[in-house]
C-alpha cells in the first residue's frame, strides 16, 4: 500500500508540476519570450512556453555573465538537465542524483536568474568529489562544509548578478536581490554602475570572498541549515524507541571522516582554472561567525554518540567540542526555512535503508 501510495503522490507531484510550469510560463501570466536558442548545451525540460522561459533565463546569465556561463556549462556538461517543479517554501533546488536543477515556476524570473546561478554551482560543486550524504563526515566538519556550500553558492550568484549588471547597465535585478539579500549585498564593495564589465570581472576573487562572508551575517540562515541537517536528524533517532531501527539509523548516518578547514575552502572556493578565492585566508571558516553551533546541537550530539557508543560500540564524535557555542536554535531563528533548497542523496555504496528508517528520517532539506 505504501509503495502505492508513494507512486500516486509522485505521479501527482510530477502532474501538479508539469501544470503549474505551463501556467506560471504561460503568455497569459508571464507575456511572450524571445523565441531564441540557449547559448549554454543544457537540456530543457517542459513545453515550449516552459522552454522559452527558460532559454530567457538561461541567456540572461549566459549573454551578460562570464562566471554565471561558466558556472551553467559546468553543470550542462555533468550531463544537469533544467526544468521547472513544484516546491513549497524554497526558489529552487539542486538534484545530484537525477542530475536536476528544478526551479519554482511561481517565482518571478528576477529571482528565478540568481537562483539559477545558486542551484547550478551546487551542481558544480558537487565535481569536486566530497561526500554529498548529509552526515557523512564529523560532527565539526558537517557543519563548515554545508555551510561553506551554501554561502559559496550565494557568492557566485552575487558575482554574476553583478556582471549582469555591468554587461547591461540596469539595476533591476540587483535591485531585488538587494532587498532579498541585504546581509551579501551589504558586505563587499559596491562597483559603479558606469564600471566595466571587464573591471567587475577582474575583482571577482575579492567580491566573492566578501559575499561569502556576508552569507553568515544571517544567523536565521546558518541556525537553519544547522537544525535541518544535524539537530533535527540526532533528536529524530534518539526518539526512535526500537534499538534495531536506531542501530540502523546508526549505520546510516556514519559521522564519520574529516576535512580541514583549509580544504573544504580549496574544493569548494573557486573560481576560473580551479583557483580558490580564499587562498589568502585558508582559516577564515575556524571562526564562531562561521563554524559556532547552538546549545541544542551540541547537546543533542552528546546524547547522539553516547547512545550510538552504547548500542554499536562505535567511538565517540567528539569534534563537537572543538566548535564554539553560539546561543540557543531557537533565538537564532535556527527553525526557519531557506530559500533555497539542496536535495541530499545516499552514498551509492551504502545498502539503501529500511522503510521504517526512512520514515524516522524523513525531513527534505532546505
Amino acid at each position: 500500500m505504501g509503495t502505492l501510495r508513494n507512486a500516486f503522490e509522485k505521479n501527482e507531484s510530477m502532474k501538479d508540476a508539469s501544470f503549474l510550469g505551463r501556467l506560471f510560463s504561460s503568455p497569459l501570466i508571464r507575456g511572450s519570450y524571445k523565441e531564441e536558442a540557449p547559448v549554454v548545451d543544457i537540456q530543457l525540460e517542459g513545453d515550449k512556453n516552459e522552454k522559452l522561459r527558460l532559454t530567457s533565463l538561461v541567456n540572461t546569465i549566459a549573454k551578460n555573465s562570464p562566471t554565471g556561463r561558466e558556472i551553467l556549462e559546468a553543470a550542462a556538461k555533468a550531463g544537469y538537465k533544467l526544468g521547472f517543479e513544484r516546491q513549497s517554501g524554497s526558489y529552487g533546488l539542486c538534484n545530484p542524483k537525477e542530475k536536476m536543477l528544478c526551479l519554482n515556476p511561481m517565482i518571478q524570473d528576477k529571482r528565478l536568474i540568481p537562483t539559477l546561478v545558486h542551484e547550478s554551482r551546487h551542481a558544480q560543486q558537487y565535481l569536486q568529489g566530497f561526500e554529498r550524504r548529509f552526515c557523512a563526515y564529523d560532527v565539526a566538519t558537517e557543519v563548515k562544509l554545508r555551510r561553506a556550500l551554501e554561502a559559496d553558492a550565494q557568492a557566485a550568484a552575487t558575482q554574476s548578478l553583478l556582471e549582469i549588471r555591468a554587461s547591461t547597465k540596469k539595476n533591476n535585478l540587483w535591485d531585488r536581490f538587494e532587498n532579498d539579500e541585504s546581509h551579501i549585498t551589504d558586505n563587499i564593495k559596491m562597483p559603479r554602475l558606469s564600471d566595466s564589465l571587464e573591471s567587475v570581472v577582474e575583482k571577482r576573487d575579492e567580491t566573492m570572498q566578501d559575499a561569502f562572508r556576508g552569507w553568515f551575517k544571517n544567523r536565521s540562515n546558518v541556525s537553519a541549515y544547522e537544525s535541518s541537517y544535524l539537530y533535527s536528524r540526532m533528536e529524530k533517532t534518539l526518539s526512535v524507541p526500537d534499538e534495531e531501527t536506531k542501530k540502523e539509523i546508526f549505520d546510516y548516518l556514519t559521522f564519520d571522516g574529516a576535512m580541514s578547514s583549509a580544504k573544504i575552502l580549496q574544493m569548494i572556493c573557486t573560481t576560473g582554472k580551479g583557483k580558490c578565492y580564499f587562498a589568502n585566508d585558508l582559516n577564515a571558516l575556524d571562526n564562531e561567525e562561521m563554524c559556532g553551533i547552538t546549545y541544542e546541537t551540541q547537546a543533542a550530539a552528546k546524547d547522539f554518540f553516547k547512545e550510538r557508543k552504547k548500542l554499536t560500540g562505535k567511538p565517540e564524535d567528539n569534534s563537537v567540542e572543538s566548535l564554539p557555542k553560539r546561543g540557543s536554535i531557537y533565538l537564532t531563528g535556527g527553525m526557519g526555512n531557506s530559500m533555497f533548497s539542496l536535495k541530499p542523496v545516499k552514498q551509492e555504496k551504502k545498502a539503501a535503508p529500511s522503510p521504517l528508517l526512512m520514515a524516522a528520517l524523513k525531513n527534505r532539506s532546505r
